[in-house]
């Protein structure tokens, strides 16, 4: 069998056969008669963070491969998630172009592009389409992850949607069975709602054993509103934002959440530690052995299921999140957010540059090396992947991805989000320590009306982007490219 690199060489040779596959083609920038490793001696600088597992198996995988291919060297500034924003923010400020390419989350796009920092894409693509496919994502994550409003900024580097890791040596041991039959008297499954969740979680908290029921991210702003609105806020029926701007932080269903995300009694079935535990304690937690289930997203499925990183990984499985059953109807509801990086070109290099930096894009990040990325790891984020008849038979928790990837809520994409996101956040934050929900939440909601004034957004009468005018724009934007999407038939 060929070696990956070989492999991957060969489909970067192919490319350079087909017309418009190439920044090389509309753009020569070397002598094409050299045929594979067109830009020998070029670099592109990418300011990055690997905070999540699947970037680091992406890093693995493609970016040698595109190194031997192209003749490129990729140099990588890489930083803590939290110190990644502040410095994008200060080299676009001063329209810098101390990188070329960088990871932007859904989240930052708003404030980065009223920096002048983002390239639009749509010249590059109708160049040099080469692999980038824009149309084969689903419009909710391409719209969320690669576009700010109506521009193409970004190619997705994954698509985050919510995930449950359970332990099947836990839930499929016979003793385990009766004795939870005993206890509760019902059978024991993997949790459906969020009442399930909680009654499993209490039977596997065994703390003489270093054993617990779950594990959620409660250290920073980010994460905590995170898995606050991945896995509880969205399927209770919590939003962002009216259409009007109003922030719906402080309604019944929000607090609801509250009280019951960082709620004492739901904070004891977690390891110690837990207000301060961020995306690596959690991980490192469920790969230990130390809880039977875990509250994630698709991007940790290449790390759970990797034998060399977990001690579980071969009795992890997945489910879809829990959701919240309604009183009034018995229904269970289910939301999800989506969300996830791009990586983006900084508007500030040169044409040249931002030529290479779109060849990185659209082959490293293109279709047919993100199947590669699925066949070895089990994950992925583009539609021609997560369908896949071979990979999905290999990997069948792809097709809950995909479900996922269809209905997610994006976070806001405004200049001033993540300043919203951090009042929030440290509202959560403040509940978990002992606060009072309903006030504390109050509280935020109140921070970001003020957030909200304090841009003018009520008096210029602007009005929030719905999940379904952001599929709208995708529509549009593939439209303008000339590009089919079955969603937008």
């Amino acid at each position: 069998m060929k070696s990956l690199k070989t492999v991957l060489l060969l489909l970067f040779v192919l490319s350079l056969c087909l017309p418009l596959v190439s920044a090389q083609d509309a753009f020569p920038l070397t002598d094409p008669a050299t045929g594979a490793r067109p830009y020998e001696g070029r670099e592109l600088r990418i300011i990055n963070t690997e905070v999540v597992p699947i970037l680091a198996y992406e890093h693995e995988i493609l970016d040698p491969a595109y190194e031997e291919a192209s003749g490129v060297t990729l140099i990588y500034e890489n930083m803590a998630h939290s110190d990644l924003l502040p410095r994008i923010q200060t080299t676009c400020a001063a329209g810098g172009d101390d990188f070329d390419i960088m990871f932007v989350e859904d989240g930052w796009a708003g404030a980065l592009a009223a920096l002048g920092c983002l390239q639009e894409l749509d010249s590059l693509y109708l160049a040099a389409p080469g692999d980038s496919h824009p149309n084969d994502f689903t419009t909710r994550a391409f719209g969320t992850v690669a576009m700010n409003k109506e521009k193409w900024v970004g190619i997705p580097t994954l698509v985050a949607v919510g995930m449950f890791a359970y332990r099947t040596d836990l839930f499929g041991d016979p003793d385990e069975q009766a004795a939870f039959q005993e206890a509760y008297g019902r059978e024991l499954t993997v949790p459906q709602t969020w009442e399930e969740l909680t009654e499993v979680g209490e039977f596997f908290t065994r703390p003489e054993d270093e054993l617990w029921g779950f594990n959620y991210r409660y250290g920073t702003p980010n994460n905590i509103l995170f898995d606050y609105m991945i896995h509880f806020g969205f399927s209770r029926g919590v939003d962002f934002f009216d259409a009007d701007f109003n922030p719906l932080f402080a309604t019944e269903a929000a607090i609801d959440t509250a009280n019951f995300f960082v709620g004492q009694d739901f904070l004891g079935l977690q390891p110690p530690g837990r207000e301060s535990y961020q995306f690596g304690e959690v991980l490192q937690n469920f790969t230990q052995g130390k809880v039977a289930m875990y509250g994630t997203e698709s991007w940790a499925i290449p790390l759970l299921l990797d034998p060399e990183a977990s001690v579980v990984a071969e009795h992890t499985a997945f489910a879809p999140i829990p959701g919240w059953r309604n009183p009034e109807t018995g229904e269970i509801q289910s939301a999800l957010l989506s969300a996830g990086p791009a990586y983006m070109i900084n508007a500030h290099i040169s044409d040249e540059q931002k030529q290479l930096a779109w060849d990185y894009l659209q082959l490293a990040h293109g279709k047919e090396f993100a199947r590669l990325l699925a066949d070895q790891r089990g994950a992925g984020h583009r539609t021609s992947a997560l369908t896949d008849p071979d990979l999905v038979a290999k990997w069948p928790h792809l097709t809950a991805n995909y479900e996922a990837a269809k209905v997610g809520i994006g976070r806001p994409a405004e200049p001033w989000w993540p300043e919203a996101e951090n009042a929030i956040g440290r509202a959560l934050q403040e509940i978990a320590a002992g606060g009072d929900a309903a006030s504390l939440m109050a509280e935020a909601n109140a921070d970001i009306v003020e957030i909200v004034a304090d841009a003018g957004y009520y008096d210029d009468g602007i009005s929030y982007v719905s999940v379904q005018q952001r599929e709208e724009f995708v529509c549009a934007k593939m439209a303008e490219l000339g590009l089919d999407h079955d969603e937008c038939m």
